[in-house]
């Protein structure tokens, strides 16, 4: 679309090139009350439309040198109005034909130079940036605008050159090509624009808000120059009513001193012709102008005349006038009794003028007439010495005086017509004021406006590209803001940064939940170690001062040293939270440099290893319990192993016995106190080994899980004791049971008896820090089945570890005594067997219990 418009400028400007060639007035002016279009007006066109076709070249040396030829040839017109100086560049291409509506012939109007000259300069530097765009737009505005008024001005009949200095008009044909080139221009701009969303989206509203502008300026402007014009045309009016009481003011004396040498005629003061003369003498000098004064009698016959050279002598004895007008006048003289002037005739002495008469009556009876014959151009130069005027008067449409031609463009937009009457006279009044007189009463106030007017706009308009760009600059930088803590805030990773001073700057969520501090409490206020360990700090700060031989305290300093040192990557440290809390978290340390290349800071990430830590040392105590429950399996089967082995040669020994207790009967020594005795105590330990025998056997028994049978509570708890009841003596702990008679249950006995045997060592280890060292083995019907329970003086299971203690690999007991299955495995024995294994929290002392369903004896 721009490309069209400047191929319609370059039509255009060929076009009336080929005007001036052929000398043709229709394409040169269009009518002959506009101002043409000038020869360099037209080039200028031809050249800027011809560089704008070749603007989008990666060569730009055709598109500037159009616009260097086009600078060049209005800068050389618009220096020739400012200082007056012809440099023939009105005529160095070709000689004009026509002047009229022109400053000086050839020469384009101002306003168009200064178009021209702006364009070019735009075009010249025209780069793809914003400043180059505000231009482009602030030019093709401007151009727009004052195309405009010029149009504005032919269609609606007013002066569009008034504000300019100067008075020749811009041709209409010029503002419709100074339109075509700006619409060029801001087309070009948007296609641009359309390739970088980015830049439409900046330029967009700027350009319509400077254009809009631009556009009130000038509308604003005009308005004031036409209010000032309007101004001047009362001036000119005011002056041509001044002239028309100037002319009065000559012809009122001329009057009375006519009409009282009528009355002395009247009353017969000239007796003679002496007396006459010398009244008409002193007229005559008085008056400027006036050519002859004379007496004609009541036939009209002149009679007296003053002077008499001049021809003068030739008018004696002769009629007045025989011009018929003349005629009437004087007649309308004689019958209104009053001074007539007649209309413009050329004098019989010579030169052009009119008469004046004044009728003479004595006595009611006509006597003659006082003639005063005056020439116009003497009369009208007295009358219109007020410089700055052209005056022309016409009658009966003729033009009968005129103090100088203006210019025909000019005249039609500043003359003031008026009707001037007097004494019979009927004359029109045309009064053209110089383009100097205007200029000088024009206001500087429209021009003031206009440039203030176009500079709010400019600021306006760039003013808003850059708040478009801080709010584009804003929402990205809040973007990437809201990324970065979005980014920030997802990861697990607590986050610390840090100024150059050492000063907390920002944290991000992780860091202020674990931390239990807000950004806002700690920002510039307090540095890292407040929430560090400083016993960790004080071991960093020794070892740094053994390296440096100085003590760094916690700040820049610190930082620094870090990185000096390597303890930035992933050490791991205590971190404190506000209530306390401890964490263990690895520490990484990343330098901040800003862009001048300095340090602006330090960002720490940490990550929470607690957990881990924690999983480590679970797993650690869980792998030395599993550890010591595969010793615990191995001494099982080594258990097993010894009882085999033991019982055999205990078979032997207890064979023994009993072959020795018959040989000692055979012998008569059976009936010895002594060795019965011995021998009685002997078999007592041989008993006592075997039932420890059995219960370890019973203990690591192997058999089917499936095979059940009745037990015996009293002997199931009988055997179990056994096992225990030694190192319950050798720990000096009491240990009391108390088994009601005849119990029983049914399930896998030695499964029961490890329950117990559990139950049993544990009280034993409770009761070891107790000043009072008993346990209680107890078992008695209750709830519809067996109830035997354990209980000690021992401290108690804490509340908070109750619903633990059940867990598998879960104890209370110092590494390496207790591995935390025996509870466990004990509770997974009972319910197997039907029954309930429980801790009894109404007890006042730790009280185990395991229920077992009773069996029918």
């Amino acid at each position: 679309m721009h490309f069209i418009f400047a191929s319609l400028t370059l039509l255009l400007g060929v076009s009336v090139m080929i005007g001036w060639w052929t000398k043709n007035d229709t394409i040169v002016k269009l009518h002959q009350d506009f101002a043409p279009m000038v020869f360099n007006t037209a080039l200028c066109f031809a050249i800027f439309s011809l560089g704008f076709l070749f603007s989008e070249r990666k060569d730009q040396k055709i598109s500037k040198i159009c616009s260097a030829l086009v600078f060049l040839i209005s800068g050389l017109t618009l220096f020739q109005y400012l200082t007056g100086i012809n440099v023939s560049i009105d005529k160095f291409f070709v000689e004009p034909f026509m002047k009229e509506g022109l400053a000086a012939s050839g020469r384009m109007a101002i306003s168009t130079a200064i178009c021209f000259l702006i364009l070019s300069l735009s075009r010249f530097y025209r780069r793809r940036d914003f400043s180059s765009h505000i231009i482009t737009v602030t030019v093709a505005s401007l151009v727009i605008g004052f195309s405009l008024i010029g149009i504005f001005g032919y269609v609606l009949g007013f002066n569009s050159e008034y504000g300019w200095g100067s008075f020749s008009r811009m041709a209409i044909h010029t503002s419709v090509g100074d339109v075509l080139l700006s619409f060029a221009m801001l087309w070009q701009l948007r296609v641009e624009n359309k390739e970088s969303s980015g830049a439409r989206r900046r330029t967009l509203v700027p350009s319509y808000v400077l254009i809009v502008g631009i556009l009130t300026s000038i509308l604003i402007w005009h308005l004031l120059i036409l209010r000032d014009q309007d101004r001047n045309r009362r001036v000119v009016q005011i002056q041509a009513e001044s002239i028309k009481a100037n002319i009065t003011n000559v012809f009122a004396p001329l009057e009375k001193a006519l009409r009282h040498m009528a009355r002395r005629f009247a009353d017969g003061a000239y007796n003679n012709e002496k007396l006459w003369y010398a009244d008409a003498e002193s007229y005559f000098t008085e008056f400027e102008g006036l050519r002859r004064l004379l007496w004609a009698d009541n036939q009209h016959i002149i009679q007296w005349v003053y002077p008499l050279d001049r021809g003068g002598a030739k008018l004696l004895k002769a009629p007045i006038s025989e011009d018929a007008q003349v005629v009437e006048r004087m007649k309308s003289a004689e019958n209104e009794y009053r001074a007539y002037l007649s209309k413009f005739i050329e004098l019989k002495t010579g030169g052009k003028g009119f008469v004046m008469f004044a009728p003479i009556f004595a006595k009611g009876q006509f006597k003659g007439t006082i003639r005063g014959a005056f020439l116009a151009k003497p009369v009208f130069e007295k009358v219109i010495d007020i410089k700055g005027y052209h005056l022309s008067i016409y009658e009966d449409g003729k033009e009968v005086y005129s103090s100088g031609k203006a210019d025909t463009v000019f005249a039609r937009d500043w003359r003031s017509k008026s009707r001037y009457r007097y004494l019979g006279a009927d004359w029109e009044i045309l009064l053209i004021p110089f383009p100097e007189v205007i200029r000088e009463n024009t206001s500087s106030l429209p021009n003031l406006v206009l440039f203030f007017g176009v500079s709010i706009s400019v600021l306006l308009g760039i003013s808003l590209s850059f708040f478009t760009r801080a709010r584009d600059s804003e929402k990205s930088a809040k973007e990437a803001f809201e990324w970065k803590q979005a980014s920030m805030n997802s990861v697990p990773l607590l986050m610390v940064s840090v100024d150059n001073k050492g000063l907390i700057r920002e944290m991000n969520s992780t860091a202020e939940r674990l931390l239990e501090y807000s950004t806002e409490e700690l920002k510039g206020k307090v540095t890292p170690a407040l929430f560090h360990d400083q016993n960790e700090i004080d071991v960093l700060q020794d070892k740094m001062l053994s390296q440096t031989g100085r003590r760094v305290e916690f700040g820049v300093d610190y930082f620094e040293m870090m990185f000096r040192f390597g303890y930035h990557r992933a050490t791991e440290w205590t971190i404190i939270s506000k209530t306390g809390k401890k964490y263990s978290m690895v520490l990484s340390i990343s330098k901040i440099f800003e862009d001048n290349g300095d340090i602006g800071g330090y960002l720490g990430i940490l990550e929470d290893v607690t957990e881990l830590r924690e999983k480590e040392r679970l797993l650690k105590e869980q792998e030395e319990k599993i550890l010591a429950s595969s010793r615990l399996a191995s001494l099982g089967e080594m258990a097993a192993g010894i009882a085999h082995e033991i019982n055999n040669p205990l078979t032997i020994i207890n064979g023994h016995v009993s072959v020795l207790r018959r040989v000692l009967g055979q012998k008569g020594l059976a009936q010895d106190g002594d060795i019965a005795k011995k021998l009685d105590a002997i078999e007592s330990v041989i008993q006592r080994i075997a039932k420890i025998i059995r219960g370890m056997r019973s203990y690591v028994h192997e058999t089917d899980m499936t095979n059940e049978e009745v037990i015996a509570v009293e002997v199931l708890v009988d055997e179990t004791l056994a096992f225990c009841h030694e190192k319950f003596k050798t720990e000096d702990v009491e240990l009391t049971s108390q088994i009601q008679p005849k119990l029983k249950v049914r399930g896998r006995p030695y499964q029961i008896s490890q329950v117990l045997l559990n139950l049993l060592n544990n009280a034993l280890d409770a009761v070891m820090v107790s000043p009072v060292k008993k346990v209680f083995l107890e078992a008695v019907i209750r709830n519809g089945g067996v109830e035997i329970s354990v209980s000690d003086t021992g401290p108690g299971v804490p509340y908070h570890l109750r619903t633990k203690i059940m867990e598998p690999f879960f104890t209370t007991k110092e590494v390496g005594k207790g591995v935390g299955l025996g509870l466990s495995i004990s509770q997974a024995i009972v319910q197997a067997h039907g029954g309930r294994f429980y801790l009894d929290d109404n007890s006042t002392r730790t009280r185990f219990v395991i229920w077992l369903p009773q069996e029918p004896s």
